[in-house]
């Protein structure tokens, strides 16, 4: 009987031109790089989840938008449906720089200075897949 997939939200948070990550912790995963968010609960929507998850994991506020990619990934364990959601920090960014600042887990990045052989699997992939050009439109042009 084939795995049922479990919804999981992820934030892609952008400030400055830059795409926030957070590492994982615990299980054979345990301090990959990741787009942060969590397991939906009952009912939830992607955004709501995302939402959720941030405050409880991360002390932070966001405003979600709209889910750019939604990617099913098998691990060995577990059948993951992951629901990239485009987040904005809410109204006190610099309220949100600060204590992110003092946790180690958690760093800003720009998407051509990810480090894919630290991401977890999923992760990975969804950044292949991820429409960046038009999540951080620019100039130069993200290719």
């Amino acid at each position: 009987m084939p795995k049922s997939a479990i919804n999981v939200a992820a934030a892609v948070i952008v400030h400055e031109r830059k795409v926030l990550l957070a590492r994982r912790r615990g299980g054979y995963l345990d301090s990959l790089w990741e787009f942060p968010g969590g397991k939906f609960e009952n009912d939830e929507s992607a955004g709501h989840a995302a939402h959720r998850e941030l405050i409880e994991e991360l002390d932070i506020r966001i405003v979600p938008g709209q889910t750019l990619l939604v990617l099913e990934h098998e691990y060995p364990d577990k059948t993951v449906r992951l629901h990239f959601v485009k987040c904005q920090l809410s109204d006190a960014p610099d309220q949100c720089l600060a204590k992110m600042m003092t946790n180690p887990e958690v760093n800003w990045f720009a998407p051509d200075d990810f480090p894919l052989g630290e991401f977890c699997p999923a992760d990975r992939i969804a950044v292949e897949h991820l429409p960046w050009k038009q999540i951080i439109p620019s100039e130069e042009g993200y290719e």
